[in-house]
């Protein structure tokens, strides 16, 4: 059992050998809803295997009892998403990925494992135009803001199940079907001798150059630390403003080269 406390910012153990998390009596007990192969097959690069059976499990809306309200209040939710290791065929296990309505950005924070969060930008004119792509490497306790008006899928390309947290707007569903149109993201990842080659998405007519990026340790404009948990922003959901009303604000200092 590991004990995700450190990372979490609350009471959470993960028990590695079936991919769930434990919950004690606080925060509240949330059951996952799973992600099946059947269900992603249609944004795989390989859309003929069948194993495994589940890929990863998300827990939506997650709180300390006493924090219920005021999440409420603020028009928020927390969710905590556990993504196995291992390859979908030649790729590297990864989420189905999924745009914004109105330009909300989304926060992650990396609680174990390591990830790769690929975001690009359609064009709104033609969606078989990628304008811009962008690939995040974070480690356990860094925090990767989901830009407005891109789309993002996450990546596992460790041998090590990732978990991560992330703040979100409450006020709005994920759009899920362009993904499925394009059968996957502007780049598949795949494994090639313990490297990584990234391989255009044919769907697309144009796609540039992916431009690869960390994130910075220390992002001032919205309190965020690295390996301070983001679920302590709760005694000041304030400083979460920019998820709800993402035209305020600028993101000029989320990443670094």
């Amino acid at each position: 059992m590991i004990d995700l406390n450190n990372f979490l910012g609350m009471n959470i153990k993960f028990n590695p050998q079936e991919y769930k998390l434990i919950f004690d009596k606080d925060p509240a007990i949330r059951e996952p809803a799973a992600r099946t192969i059947d269900q992603m097959k249609e944004v795989l690069a390989n859309s003929n295997i069948s194993s495994p059976k589940e890929l990863y499990f998300m827990y939506r809306d997650v709180y300390c009892l006493k924090d219920n309200d005021i999440i409420k209040e603020h028009r928020l939710r927390f969710d905590v998403t556990v993504i196995k290791p291992g390859m979908l065929g030649k790729e590297f296990m990864k989420t189905a990925g999924h745009y914004h309505p109105k330009s909300y950005p989304e926060l992650y924070e990396i609680v174990y494992g390591e990830a790769l969060c690929l975001q690009q930008r359609v064009d709104k004119e033609d969606v078989t135009k990628i304008k811009e792509v962008i690939v995040v490497r974070a480690k356990q306790g860094q925090k990767i803001i989901c830009l407005p008006n891109f789309g993002h899928i996450l990546i596992n390309i460790s041998d090590k199940p990732l978990i991560t947290s992330n703040w979100v707007s409450s006020e709005f569903s994920s759009e899920y079907d362009l993904y499925k149109k394009a059968r996957g993201a502007a780049y598949y990842a795949f494994a090639d001798q313990g490297s990584i080659i990234w391989e255009k998405n044919k769907f697309f007519n144009e796609i540039p150059p992916i431009n690869f990026l960390t994130p910075n340790d220390d992002i001032a404009e919205f309190d965020l630390k690295t390996r301070i948990p983001m679920y302590s922003l709760i005694s000041d959901l304030r400083k979460l403003d920019f998820l709800n009303q993402p035209d305020k604000y600028k993101y000029d200092n989320a990443f670094k080269k």
